[in-house]
């Protein structure tokens, strides 16, 4: 189990050689072996023997701030498990099952993007039409996929980005031209956007990508090993194959906002580097984010918070690996 602490003033300690986590009105006792690793989100009163019982346990122990960013690690000189984890990382990354980890995170966040659509077209009856015309034409994209364990990975895995493409080509296309003015868009735009729309969600997915590094390191998985984003210099491209299934969540949070009306219109601003999103602006992104990062959502047949959520897709793909 990976112990999260997530709540200002919690007090993260050792009796009896177990670590004991009390708050205000209620304490627990959990035994290292329980426990897989530490992740610290919020302002804990953190003890010395806590640390020193997680290392000697070979607990990696993570510290974020606010965005869910790894501020700190604690790591043991004999952490061998996290060495061991690693090979066998290497050894799924190029192995035919992972192509069917790849396939379902792929699956998910068509799943998550068609939601959207049809949240669009329920709220807006007049390009309903177009919303089908879409979901029937990206779901024949996505029937068109075959996965078997006795095929060529490269061939599956070029097979599932371009299904990948072309949902998220028909999505963005829907999304951007039907929002409200003047947040519509007619092409995503990933760096130096001069709309509001496109910065506020690649700040959004920035946000996400700190939670979700987080998340893959306190386990000890190697951020930088990817299987579906190619490798590179300074790459986190497992983050980025982690946060697929978790983008249409984070578009969501403006889709709502914006059609509604809660989001005021002009927040960009302009710099010497082009046009970056206000300090207000930037508040008010943080506020929705951590609200959503807090809220029940149900993902995967599961309702918890996106967090969680977040915590149990790495864990799942761990074990992926370690029964290969």
């Amino acid at each position: 189990m990976q112990i999260v602490l997530d709540t200002r003033g919690l007090s993260f300690s050792v009796r009896n050689k177990c670590f004991l986590i009390e708050a205000e009105s209620e304490s627990r006792v959990i035994h290292p072996s329980r426990v897989t690793s530490v992740l610290i989100t919020a302002p804990c009163r953190i003890s010395s023997p806590a640390l020193v019982l997680a290392a000697q346990s070979e607990i990696p122990v993570t510290i974020c701030n606010n965005w869910g960013k790894p501020e700190a690690r604690i790591w043991s000189p004999m952490f061998f498990n996290i060495s061991t984890l690693r090979r066998r990382q290497y050894l799924y990354s190029t192995h035919v099952k992972a192509m069917d980890w790849a396939y379902n995170i792929i699956l998910k966040k068509i799943e998550g993007q068609t939601a959207n659509l049809t949240l669009m077209g329920d709220r807006k009856p007049a390009i309903a039409g177009e919303v089908s015309v879409a979901l029937a034409d990206i779901g024949k994209q996505v029937a068109a996929i075959h996965f078997s364990e006795e095929g060529d990975p490269l061939v599956t895995k070029q097979r599932l980005m371009f299904v990948e493409a072309y949902a998220a080509s028909r999505y963005w296309q829907l999304i951007g031209l039907k929002l409200p003015e003047p947040w519509n868009f007619s092409i995503r735009v990933k760096r130096n956007p001069g709309d509001p729309f496109n910065a506020s969600v690649n700040y959004l997915y920035g946000m996400l990508r700190n939670h979700v590094e987080g998340a893959i390191l306190s386990i000890g998985l190697d951020p930088a090993l990817g299987i579906m984003h190619r490798d590179g210099y300074r790459m986190p491209s497992l983050v980025f194959d982690m946060m697929e299934p978790f983008r249409p969540v984070a578009d969501r949070i403006l889709i709502d906002n914006l059609l509604c009306g809660e989001l005021k219109r002009n927040y960009l601003k302009d710099t010497p580097d082009g046009k970056r999103i206000s300090k207000e602006g930037r508040k008010q992104l943080i506020l929705l984010f951590n609200e959503k990062l807090k809220e029940r959502i149900r993902f995967r047949d599961a309702v918890t918070t996106l967090q969680n959520h977040v915590l149990t897709e790495v864990n799942y793909l761990r074990k992926r690996i370690n029964d290969l």
